[in-house]
């Protein structure tokens, strides 16, 4: 019997999330015995091997040259950056306390949006905003 495809969706989305939850409580034990160095070329290389043959498969490997553009080089800067923040604060909290934070991104991103790019968010959505952040602080419990 056929899966239908918002099953199948659902199916995959929560894999994934098994997946990154397996993958931040490794990470989180491996930072208690290795340098923090050593963890970040490890996760990297077993992501930029999966990425990588998985973009092989698809035919969907990009030419080299095309990363030499200015806004992709800060993209990557700004990725790495995230990546390197992120698992220091995996290594340092709680994972509850940085997957509530990293969860709030999307929330993150519409403030942003709106106040930086003038973006119109209307009132449901900042509503949404301020409970989300509001969420974030019950779980988090700064002080």
């Amino acid at each position: 019997m056929p899966l239908s495809p918002n099953l199948r969706g659902a199916l995959f989305m929560m894999v994934a999330m098994a997946g990154f939850t397996l993958n931040d409580a490794i990470t989180k034990y491996s930072s208690q015995s290795m340098n923090m160095a050593q963890v970040m070329l490890i996760r990297g290389a077993f992501a930029s091997l999966f990425v990588g043959l998985l973009a092989w498969q698809r035919g969907a490997l990009a030419h080299p040259g095309s990363m030499l553009q200015p806004l992709v080089a800060l993209r990557v800067i700004s990725e790495a950056g995230a990546t390197v923040s992120f698992l220091v604060a995996l290594a340092h909290l709680p994972i509850a306390n940085v997957s509530a934070v990293l969860q709030a991104l999307p929330l993150a991103v519409t403030m942003g949006a709106a106040l930086v790019f003038g973006e119109t968010v209307g009132w449901r959505r900042w509503l949404a905003i301020a409970i989300g952040f509001a969420g974030v602080l019950i779980i988090v419990r700064p002080g």
